[in-house]
């Protein structure tokens, strides 16, 4: 039996905490990308997707789109997050020299983890950004478990 180096003895621990991040990443993308449809139009905000004990929490970069411009729908397990950001409109003696500003609409769509409480979605905008928060259910929370 050949015995680890002391080079793969000290590496372990960055193996374990390398495949967590690996988990971690996977579920991310799961829930991110493989099951979202893609952002369509010029207009593509960025996404933030973080978790705490009771909740999964979106955010997106909205600037410049007016609150009744968002929706947000659960339909089934999929939430869907549309909105338009709208160009103003130019005088005539006004002429665009150059811009970097995305205007049009965009679409999202997400299907949920079977572990959330699709019922009690809940939708903020505020300051450009528009956050999502989706509560977690009973079963997917950690539990501690007693031992005997």
């Amino acid at each position: 039996m050949k015995l680890p180096s002391l080079w793969q003895r000290e590496t372990e621990p960055f193996r374990s905490f390398s495949r967590l991040q690996n988990d971690l990443d996977r579920f991310f993308e799961d829930f991110t990308s493989n099951r979202s449809t893609p952002t369509t139009g010029a207009f593509s905000p960025s996404l933030e997707l973080s978790e705490d004990k009771s909740n999964y929490i979106m955010k997106f970069d909205i600037p410049g789109v007016r609150k009744e411009d968002v929706n947000v729908e659960v339909d089934g397990n999929v939430l869907t997050v549309t909105a338009e950001r709208r160009e103003e409109k130019k005088s005539e003696d006004r002429r665009s020299r150059y811009s970097e500003i995305s205007y049009g609409s965009f679409a999202r769509s997400c299907t949920l983890p079977s572990t959330v409480d699709e019922k009690k979605v809940d939708a903020k905008f505020e300051d450009g950004v528009l956050t999502v928060t989706i509560p977690k259910t009973e079963t997917s929370k950690a539990k501690q478990i007693a031992v005997h």
